[in-house]
């Protein structure tokens, strides 16, 4: 074993050692849907509202919630809080791959900050060291696994076809919004109030939506780094880079003026695309494939920022993804500091990986073989072997068998949904991707069986 290895895993000992539920994103990682009024800690668990009440007597409560706080408590007890099903999933699945509470608990705004939070009373407030926020959820995307309270695109559709037919509450708004002028929502008049006193001791500030590029928030956020220093932070934006050219340039116009004051430490461009061309246009409705890719070289070129490419990898994401490894791969022997971060899909469940048949395991052992073969130090012109390992957990989790009733049940989900969002948005799945026309008549059996002859007609 390395040193570097054994270094690793006495941190990772160190933390379970707390507790073998403990997890530093619930101290230091918040991210705050101000649209809803909504947070949580690490993308994984579902949002909880955050009470007027409670901001309104501690504006830390945008983080530092009562339900957050007996969570905590709940990890310290060495207890699995509920809500972070997937990390308990991946802890429990084949393989000793780590779950994202240990990643991210050994992650550099985390891991120097383990013995004052373990040793906090469980009721304390904190001061974030990584904020996720969304100001706005106005977004010219409408991903199939997306819903209406992040995106108003989706918003527009269910207004104009109303909700999925024998899908219960499918891309259905589950929050109100709070105001529809994001200049006069409490929680924006909140943040502004609580941003210049956290900002200091931040490691990190990520923007996200909807589409950041089309908030006012988010030029805002430009305009006080032109004029207030934050040295140690790094900003970092998540945008799906199909807005318009001339939103493009503005942006970067007015963050390089930024990192030329050198008021910031670094800046971070995250994007998010899941599958190769046709197939990742067909399940991010509004996408232009390559537009985003060029847009990747843009930013390289003209900043030489990092980029990280998200990929929530679902069913959608397998038949082509060895192609669409090699255009990340493309992008990287041209430019350093482009990393791929493969996460499963969890929700919606029909749209999970899993739901494949056996055949398809080759395809995904070939695209980790792709990978797995072309690995270079982290940060360079290559794969790092963090890349390859989450993907390879990833691959350990589609291949563990799923009980044949919840297979079946999500087979026809998968039909149901796939069937009415071709109709609203004027596609064809099979075209996209026609590796699955046997499973979809599995899909379609499963559809009739469950939904019309066991249910009947009126399944809701």
């Amino acid at each position: 074993m390395s040193e570097t290895t054994k270094n690793r895993q006495k941190r990772i000992d160190s933390i379970n050692d707390v507790s073998p539920s403990f997890c530093l994103a619930k101290w230091l990682q918040v991210t705050i849907d101000l649209v809803h009024g909504t947070n949580h800690s690490c993308h994984h668990p579902k949002r909880h509202v955050i009470p007027l009440k409670e901001l309104e007597q501690n504006p830390s409560a945008l983080h530092n919630t009562n339900f957050k706080k007996e969570k905590r408590k709940e990890m310290l007890d060495g207890k699995r809080p509920s809500e972070c099903e997937y990390c308990w999933q991946i802890e429990d699945s084949e393989g000793d791959e780590n779950s994202d509470r240990l990643i991210k608990s050994l992650d550099h705004w985390a891991y120097p900050h383990k013995e004052k939070v373990a040793n906090l009373p469980w009721d304390s407030d904190i001061a974030p060291t990584y904020v996720e926020v969304m100001f706005d959820k106005g977004c010219n995307l409408a991903c199939g696994y997306c819903i209406a309270d992040v995106s108003s695109r989706i918003e527009q559709e269910i207004k104009k076809f109303g909700p999925y037919k024998e899908l219960i509450d499918h891309r259905l708004q589950r929050n109100e919004k709070v105001s529809d002028d994001e200049t006069k929502n409490p929680y924006v008049v909140a943040f502004w109030k609580w941003f210049p006193e956290i900002i200091e001791n931040l490691n990190t500030f990520r923007i996200t939506g909807g589409e950041p590029l089309m908030s006012v928030n988010t030029f805002k956020v430009l305009d006080y780094l032109k004029e207030n220093k934050a040295e140690n932070l790094t900003l970092a934006v998540n945008t799906n880079l199909c807005v318009t050219d001339s939103v493009i340039d503005k942006f970067i116009k007015n963050l390089k003026e930024v990192l030329d004051k050198k008021h910031i430490k670094k800046f971070e461009l995250f994007t998010s695309v899941d599958a190769y061309k046709e197939q990742a246009e067909h399940i991010r409705e509004g996408l232009n494939y390559q537009q985003l890719l060029s847009n990747i070289e843009k930013f390289k070129n003209e900043l030489g920022v990092d980029v990280i490419i998200n990929c929530t990898f679902g069913i959608y994401s397998i038949p082509k993804f060895d192609l669409f490894l090699d255009d990340i791969y493309k992008l990287k022997q041209k430019y350093s500091r482009i990393i791929l971060d493969i996460s499963y899909l969890n929700h919606p469940r029909y749209l999970r990986a899993n739901l494949i048949t056996e055949e398809f395991h080759e395809t995904l052992r070939n695209s980790l073989e792709f990978m797995g073969s072309r690995v270079a130090d982290f940060g360079g012109n290559s794969f790092s072997q963090y890349e390859v390992e989450k993907f390879r957990r990833v691959y350990h989790w589609i291949v563990t068998r799923v009980s044949s009733s919840e297979q079946a049940q999500n087979r026809a989900d998968l039909y149901t949904f796939m069937t009415q969002f071709d109709k609203r948005y004027k596609k064809d799945f099979l075209t996209a991707f026609p590796e699955y026309k046997k499973l979809m008549l599995q899909c379609e059996k499963s559809y009739y069986f469950i939904k019309k002859l066991t249910v009947g007609e009126d399944y809701v």
